[in-house]
Parts: structure tokens; sequence; C-alpha cells
């Protein structure tokens, strides 16, 4: 299931020069489960249009579950051919059709098995994508993220240092190479909110913000204490000693970004559904909320935007609802697993007419 030393940003915006990186719910209630119909038409508009696809993939999960590169390249190869696939189409409202296009492509997490992200292992998988001239944006999941994901168990100390800081630098060296593709394409990053911990990022592409909160929202940073890990459980390389640090100054501090730019359609994305089992909402304590403010929180932020999608990954199944927010309603979309036949979301989005039409893409 969907299971250092870098740079320490402390919630604050960094400036990196141009081709590096801008480092910058409702009810407890839930509605029903609405699968949004792939065939739902699109306005139809003059030949110049400003509409362009986005890819969103969830779990592709290399080195884990038996999915080899190989495998996950073949995948890669299916997607960037789903423009002359004829059962996969935008369909207008006038009966023409259009073809899916990919022009960005986001991982949405659990990049490969558990601590083991890395450039030099998994951006092979990906490079073919970036040949063709198509960014490539990505977030982790908690397969990819040590400590807090997996609740109960210990950190793995040294080696979770390792994993925090491997996947982030992936996530980063996929932005650079992505900046040198497209020009389009600019990236700004907050947090963490202490020693070790998750950034997330509000990237903007040809007038469409993406926005990503990797875990999730409220995935807490964490420090350890003084003198560790001779203090603190020396015999197990001290693990388990790690101490949460909360997130709500980094989510105020994207609150902030965001309000630069409410005007922008949005595409919102973490590897949790709001849809997914609670206990991998839980923050450890690191806040004083509860799981219905967590989910309020990310929910408010994207009712703010006036036209909004949310994809997520993590359940290895797609699925589609939609969350009340007053009088709002705000879809969200799970992807299908990526590791088994490399299905995706493509959603149809313009910078003027906002989120035109959302798809599961599946081909087994």
């Amino acid at each position: 299931m969907s299971r250092g030393r870098f740079l320490i940003l402390g919630a604050c915006l960094l400036a990196i020069p141009v081709a590096g990186i801008v480092v910058a719910c409702t009810s407890a209630v839930r509605p029903a489960l609405r699968e949004v119909p792939g065939s739902v038409g699109m306005p139809v508009v003059e030949a110049e249009d400003d509409a362009f696809t986005v890819v969103f993939i969830g779990d592709p999960e290399a080195r884990m579950r038996g999915n080899t590169a190989s495998e996950l390249g073949g995948y890669v190869d299916q997607l960037l051919n789903v423009k002359d696939d004829p059962r996969h189409r935008w369909r207008l409202d006038d009966g023409r059709t259009l073809p899916i296009e990919p022009e960005l492509v986001i991982i949405g997490g659990d990049i490969s098995s558990d601590r083991s992200t890395s450039i030099d292992a998994d951006l092979p998988i990906w490079q073919p994508i970036l040949d063709q001239g198509v960014p490539v944006l990505a977030g982790f999941g908690n397969h990819d993220w040590e400590p807090e994901s997996w609740g109960d168990s210990p950190s793995y100390s040294f080696a979770g240092h390792r994993s925090n800081e491997s996947t982030i630098a992936f996530t980063r060296e996929t932005y650079r190479r992505s900046a040198k593709v497209s020009p389009e394409l600019s990236y700004r990053e907050i947090g963490p909110t202490s020693d070790h911990g998750p950034v997330t990022f509000l990237a903007t592409y040809k007038g469409v913000d993406i926005v990503n909160f990797n875990t999730f929202l409220y995935q807490p940073s964490y420090r350890y204490p003084d003198g560790w890990p001779i203090t603190c459980n020396p015999l197990g390389g001290g693990a388990g000693c790690q101490e949460f640090v909360g997130a709500e100054p980094q989510i105020a501090e994207m609150d902030s970004l965001l309000g630069e730019s409410r005007e922008r359609p949005a595409i919102f994305t973490q590897h949790y559904p709001l849809s997914t089992g609670d206990r991998w909402w839980s923050d450890y304590g690191s806040t004083e909320t509860s799981l219905a403010d967590r989910k309020e929180r990310l929910l408010g932020l994207m009712a703010e935007r006036k036209d909004v999608v949310f994809l997520a990954g993590h359940n290895h199944r797609a699925s589609a609802r939609e969350w009340t927010v007053g009088d709002r309603r705000i879809p969200e979309h799970v992807a299908p697993y990526f590791g088994d036949g490399g299905g995706f979301i493509a959603v149809r989005i313009s910078p003027t007419r906002g989120v035109l039409a959302v798809r599961n893409i599946e081909f087994n």
C-alpha cells in the first residue's frame, strides 16, 4: 500500500538563480462516491486554443511489488504514445475528438521501493518524457519518506535521513531538467519547518498553477534531541527518537504564496486522497488539529480558487468524488496504480477557461 543534511528552509522562501529552484473538509460524513464519466464533452473552441493536457501518475513503485525499470519504461512509452491511440481521445461537444497529448507530467509519490528513491536509479525511467520536451514534476509518498509515514514503526535513523535527502534531490533534479526543456515552467518551494522534513511546492505552467503537498498537507517535519544518537537508543542507531514539528507555519507560508495568484486555475496534488483511510492523515500529535480540521484546511485552500481539481494516488485504484465547501464542489480524482499497466489521470485545462475535462486512462 501506498506506505540530513539538506538545506534547512525553516518555512521561509529561498531564491536560487534562474535554471535553479526558486525556493520560496467539510463534514466528517463522506459524500457518496461520484464517478465522473470520461465521455463528458468540452466546449467547442476555435482552432487556436490555449488548453493543454496534464498527466498525473500515481504510485510507480519502481523495484517494488515486482515493478521493474523495464516494465515501467514500457508504461512511459505507452503514455507518450497515447496521442496516437484511438481508444483514448478528448471528446468535444460537437462530436469531434482531440488527441490526449501530455504537455506536463506529475509523479504523485511512491516513486520507488522503501527508502530507495535516487536520481541514478529512478530518473532514467522518466528521462524519455523529458527527451520529448515534456516537463516532469515529482512529489513523494509514504514509501519515499521516513520516518513519520509509517506511524508506530520507528524511524530508520541514518538510513531514513539518507532516503529523505535522496528523495528531495530527485524531486529537485526533475525540476532542474524540466526547466531546461520548458522555459514556461516556474517552481517555488517552501519548507521544512525543522531540521528534516517535507518540501512543498507551487509550480506554474502556461498560466496554470500546480500546488503539491507531497505526502499530505499536515506531514510534519522532525528533529532529534541534543546528543542524539548517543542520548537516545544508541544500540538501535538512534531510531525512533524523532521529535515531530507541526507543518502549520509551512501551510501558512504556502497560503500566502497562493494568495498572489488566486485568479489562476489550479491543480492541487498530494499523495494521500481526502478519501483514503483516516489513519494516513495523522500528524503524530504535532498540531492541535482534528482529522476534520486537517481535511477542511486543504479543502479551504482549494476553495479559494475559482477553478480547481484535486489529484491524488496511494489507493492503487481509480476513483472520483466531490467534496462540498459551502456552495462550492471540489472534485477529487484518485489515479489508478501506474505500477500495474501504466494507467494515469489526464486533465484538460486552460488558463482562461479552467478545468475542461478529467479522465482516468487505463490500458488493461
